[in-house]
């Protein structure tokens, strides 16, 4: 590969590990959602919505005014998946 090709991403003023970052399987994510009732509703539901095997980050709820007297629960949970792992898996050896 030419030099002038590897400098190419720093002409446009790109770092030489975005393009590597942008190859990267995403094993983060966040669930936003609303609730009527109250933020432990809203946080309830956005964590049963979560991807199995996920840890959860953070988490962050607000209530949102709707008028006359009413008001809206949103909470977003963010969470990290597990690595999956690559390649064969060990076999425990018999002894």
């Amino acid at each position: 590969m030419s030099a002038q090709r590897l400098l190419a991403p720093l002409a446009l003023g790109l770092p030489l590990g975005l393009p590597l970052l942008l190859g990267a399987p995403a094993l983060a994510g966040s669930i936003t959602v609303d609730s009527i009732f109250d933020k432990q509703a809203a946080l309830q539901e956005a964590l049963s919505d979560m991807p199995r095997g996920a840890s959860v980050t953070r988490s962050e709820c607000q209530e949102i005014s709707v008028g006359l007297d009413n008001s809206r629960y949103r909470c977003t949970v963010w969470y990290v998946k597990p690595t999956p792992q690559t390649g064969p898996q060990p076999t425990p050896s018999a002894r």
